[in-house]
């Protein structure tokens, strides 16, 4: 009996050599920006479906299930909703403000919005903190239909159940409210202020983890998290001052999702993270996500010769630059290079490094996923 899409990525993400290569291909990181999506949909000869943003200032969409099943996907990513006292309204200047009064405004020619307001920007004191209207965790909203989404999905019994919550990680969190330089700053000068800021948002993760999770944790496989910490170049922060506030509060958020479900810990994490790597393995990481390879120390040998033990890589495939300018056979060449490193021994999803964005050609797309599929058999062929 052939191992379905779900046994591959459980015996992957176990360090088990699955029958073919898993292929994660619009999951929460690996999914299409809209213009992308209907370009590759126009090429593939599919008409019509409705576009379904997934988030909707990145301009991401949930991948056509006739895309899917033509190129192939082991994931279903499910994400908690947004309250039912809050909605989406875009003004006519292409600015909106989400839940926690953040804004957002997408300039003249852009293909994304960019933030234009951070609500806690301005605070001085805790007393600031205290005023401000902290959304609800536990909001109905939050959770409607989620329970038999999963439920039914589990039951179909062909792909992975990834699941995640709103919103992204402590640090990325924390400067969506107070604004990335006054993040950094408050760091070194206001640290009393910004643990305040940090351990409210911790702990808002921790309740909405926790009543996700009572409702579906044990048929989730995957407990995604999200925090970049990266550069190009190198860490946002020092490992020390990651240490002092991040890693004891992401032990503590592990720690409870573990309390609840069997799934393994994903960390999205983009940038140059190889200095992190010991210090999430520690706090309960088991997947890396993504190997951004084109940034420093990230190389795939690298990382799967010293943490190929302890890590489950997920992404990789090809270069994000690469898969944008390079023909459909330089794509396929790198994608095979990226399998006969990462894939032997299993701990391995195939996945582009990070949602597809626009200017990169359905081709490539076509021809990254149908490398997986072709080369991925194992045992993987050097």
């Amino acid at each position: 009996m052939s191992m379905t899409g779900r046994d591959c990525v459980l015996a992957a993400i176990n360090h088990e050599e699955p029958e073919r290569l898993p292929v994660d291909f619009g999951g929460r990181h690996t999914t299409l920006h809209i213009q992308v999506h209907k370009e590759l949909k126009r090429h593939l000869g599919i008409e019509g479906g409705e576009e379904i943003f997934r988030q909707y200032w990145l301009q991401t969409v949930e991948i056509d299930p006739r895309v899917n099943q033509r190129l192939g996907g082991d994931i279903a990513a499910f994400c908690t909703g947004a309250p039912d006292n809050w909605k989406l309204e875009v003004s006519e200047d292409r600015t909106f403000y989400d839940e926690w009064e953040a804004g957002y405004h997408m300039p003249e020619g852009s293909n994304y919005f960019d933030y234009c307001f951070h609500p806690l920007a301005k605070a001085r004191s805790v007393q600031d903190i205290d005023d401000y209207s902290w959304p609800d965790p536990l909001n109905p909203g939050r959770f409607k239909g989620l329970r038999q989404a999963v439920k039914q999905c589990f039951e179909q019994g062909e792909k992975a159940i990834m699941l995640t919550v709103s919103p992204a990680g402590s640090w990325e969190h924390t400067w969506t409210l107070r604004g990335p330089e006054q993040a950094l700053m408050d760091i070194i000068v206001n640290r009393d202020l910004y643990e305040e800021i940090l351990d409210r948002t911790v702990n808002f993760q921790i309740a909405q983890w926790t009543r996700a999770l009572e409702e579906v944790g044990e048929w989730v496989d995957v407990a995604a998290l999200s925090d970049d910490l990266g550069t190009q170049n190198g860490p946002m922060m020092s490992p020390k001052l990651y240490r002092q506030l991040f890693k004891p509060r992401l032990t503590r958020l592990i720690s409870a999702i573990r309390g609840m479900t069997r799934a393994k810990i994903y960390i999205h994490t983009d940038g140059s993270v190889y200095g992190f790597l010991p210090d999430l393995i520690d706090a309960g990481i088991e997947i890396i996500n993504p190997v951004q390879k084109e940034c420093r120390n990230m190389e795939p040998e690298r990382l799967k010769k010293e943490f190929g033990d302890r890590l489950s890589f997920w992404g990789a495939s090809v270069q994000t630059t690469h898969l944008e300018q390079n023909t459909p056979s330089e794509v396929a060449a790198e994608a095979l290079s990226t399998i006969r490193t990462l894939a032997p021994g299993g701990g391995f999803v195939f996945a582009p490094i990070h949602n597809i964005q626009p200017g990169v050609p359905p081709e490539n797309i076509v021809a990254l996923l149908d490398t997986a599929r072709r080369y991925g058999k194992y045992p993987i062929q050097s």
